[in-house]
Order: structure tokens, then C-alpha cells, then sequence
């Protein structure tokens, strides 16, 4: 699942974002140059060249800490601050490329 950022969306689209996948590995929700936001599946760790590529994105957020997966997706504290950060940091970055959920 992702997020077009350049199309309307809410939170409730984050929630779905977070609920689409399981708390099994280290995960990291990512905003592409083009502004789709998904979460990518950090088993195997990207090289310079596709970080180089990424709009922005949030800290890695390992395993069974709770920010992805149905406890998060009925988070509505933590998708609100996700929404928020989404839409302060694209199309324009507001600071740093990686983005903190904590």
C-alpha cells in the first residue's frame, strides 16, 4: 500500500498504511522524489544511490516496537503525528531528510 501525497488523503490513510503490514521486521516509511509515501521492508538495507532518491523519510523503526501493524494503525495520536509530519515535509522539506516519529 502507499500514499500519493499529491492527491487529497487523511489520516484515516495512514492508519491503512500502518495496519497493511505486520511488527515481523525493522520497517521505514518513506516519501518518494515523486511524493508516494509507502513503507519499505528494511530486511535488506537500500544503498547510497536509493536513499539518494528519497524525498524524505522516517527513522528506521525495528522490530516489535510498535509503529507499524494494527496497534499502530489504531494509534490515532501516532497517525495524526505522522499525518502531520507528511504534510509539513511535502512537497518542501521543513528540515532534515529523516523525519522523527518519536
Amino acid at each position: 500500500m502507499a500514499i500519493d501525497l499529491n492527491a487529497p488523503w487523511t489520516k484515516a490513510d495512514v492508519s491503512a498504511l500502518l495496519a497493511s503490514v505486520a511488527d515481523d521486521r525493522s520497517w521505514r516509511l518513506e516519501v518518494s522524489a515523486a511524493g508516494v509515501a509507502q513503507l519499505h521492508d528494511l530486511t535488506v538495507v537500500p544503498d547510497a544511490a536509493y536513499e539518494d532518491g528519497l524525498h524524505c523519510c522516517f527513522e528506521i523503526w525495528e522490530e516489535g516496537t510498535d509503529f507499524v501493524g494494527p496497534g499502530a494503525a489504531s494509534d490515532s495520536q501516532l497517525c495524526g503525528k505522522l499525518e502531520r509530519l507528511l504534510r509539513e515535509n511535502y512537497p518542501v522539506l521543513k528540515g532534515p531528510r529523516t523525519l522523527s516519529a518519536l
